[in-house]
C-alpha cells in the first residue's frame, strides 16, 4: 500500500529464512530495534504463531530453527528501514 493511501506510513511484508536459530540474543536485538520504532507495527510469524516484534518472550515463543522462514510485517512511516534491518539480523551469523 503507498504510503500516501496510509495514514500510517508504508506497510511492507517480506518472508526471510533464518541464518541460526531464533534464540535470545537474535530475539533481544529485534525487540531493541522495534523499542526504537515506536510509530511502526512490527509483527513476526512462522506457521500459525505470532509475534509481537517488541517482545523478546514472544519472538523466542516462535521456536523457530535454522532454515525456519519467517514473515516479517511492518506498517508505519519507516517500514522499510525496519524490516530491512530485522532480515539482517535474522539471515547473519554469529
Amino acid at each position: 500500500m503507498p504510503a500516501s493511501s496510509d495514514p500510517t506510513g508504508e506497510a511492507v511484508t517480506r518472508t526471510v529464512t533464518l541464518a541460526r536459530p531464533l534464540h535470545a540474543r537474535p530475539a533481544g536485538q529485534v525487540a531493541q530495534l522495534a523499542a526504537r520504532h515506536q510509530g511502526t507495527t512490527i509483527e513476526l510469524s512462522t506457521g500459525a504463531k505470532r509475534a509481537n516484534a517488541r517482545s523478546v518472550l514472544a519472538v523466542m515463543g516462535l521456536g523457530a530453527p535454522t532454515g525456519s522462514t519467517i514473515e516479517v510485517r511492518a506498517t508505519g512511516p519507516d517500514a522499510a528501514g525496519v524490516v530491512d534491518e530485522i532480515e539482517h539480523i535474522l539471515t547473519t551469523t554469529e
